[in-house]
């Protein structure tokens, strides 16, 4: 992501294949045995258009070119990786081939019970739990782990990202009036650029914010949308944790990754507050409430940000 970047959009325009209909042609035509099934609601993701199939299932379409390298990458992790996590997480049931005037792979999964935890965060207690989760899935990840140019870059590559959101939020009000504390920002970023480097880099999720985190009455019920997967500093996950979470519960979660993990990264507080703040002052720019109301509310957890 460079400086000049655009980033006051909404996601891309999904594919104008993509429909009800479409999708019960592929179904009829590739799964007949689930072509029954009632389709649901479609949903859209930056990268993902999905529908609910049934009690079970969910289908989900590349919305873009673009995501159909994700949509292959989270299918061959999660065969690989996902065994062996100890948290709820979406498995792969079947594949789907280009048809119906749809270009591009799909798949179908199994359906995640659960509300995402974008408009309504996990509470306080829920820290625990997703540190263990995260803790289960940070293994050091082999050489040939797949590079996220968004998220397995240091620090110090961020600047420009930094510079960018923070020319453009320096009068900006967030959605209830809040404004940001310039000078805890800046202190933030400083500590962050200035914190001891990372070990060997881990297996990551590479985009943990609250839409991907499901939650079922206050706890926390599993990850979704592991298209983004790859080779990161243990702080990118844990700082993403700032939009799924109160201050308190992202110091749960880290403690108890630490308790697991017993990894030993004297830098790994600022560094996580780095990659919490950067995402927050993207986000803030875009022209999607969604990711707005979650980037304001990192920044009040970071204390960066005048009360609502």
């Amino acid at each position: 992501m460079s400086a000049h970047r655009p980033l006051d959009s909404g996601p891309p325009q999904a594919h104008g294949s993509i429909s009800e209909d479409t999708v019960r042609a592929l179904l009829a035509a590739q799964h007949p045995d689930l072509a029954g099934l009632p389709l649901g609601e479609r949903f859209d993701g930056w990268d993902m258009a999905v529908f609910r199939l049934g009690d079970d299932y969910s289908v989900r379409l590349p919305r873009v070119e673009a995501a159909v390298g994700p949509l292959e990458t989270e299918t061959r992790l999660l065969a690989e990786l996902g065994p062996g996590w100890d948290f709820p997480h979406p498995e792969v049931v079947r594949t789907g081939e280009p048809g119906e005037g749809y270009p591009w792979p799909w798949r179908i999964v199994n359906w995640m019970p659960g509300d995402t935890t974008d408009l309504l965060p996990l509470p306080d207690d829920a820290g625990a739990a997703l540190g263990r989760a995260i803790a289960d899935l940070h293994q050091i990840a082999p050489a040939d782990a797949p590079y996220n140019p968004e998220q397995s870059l240091p620090l110090s590559e961020r600047q420009a990202d930094y510079d960018y959101a923070l020319a453009r939020l320096a009068d900006a009000r967030g959605p209830y009036g809040e404004r940001l504390l310039l000078d805890v920002v800046e202190r933030i970023w400083a500590e962050a650029l200035a914190a001891p480097g990372p070990g060997e880099p881990v297996w990551s999720h590479a985009d943990l914010h609250g839409s991907n985190v499901l939650a079922i009455d206050g706890t926390f019920a599993g990850i979704i949308d592991w298209g983004k997967m790859a080779a990161c500093d243990r702080a990118v996950d844990l700082g993403f944790l700032y939009t799924v979470l109160p201050q308190d519960g992202v110091i749960t979660a880290v403690n108890t990754y630490l308790e697991i993990t017993g990894v030993d990264d004297a830098g790994l507080e600022a560094r996580l507050h780095g990659v919490a703040l950067t995402k927050a002052l993207l986000w803030a720019t875009l022209d999607r409430p969604l990711n707005v109301g979650m980037a304001w509310r990192a920044l009040a957890e970071l204390g960066a940000s005048t009360p609502a």
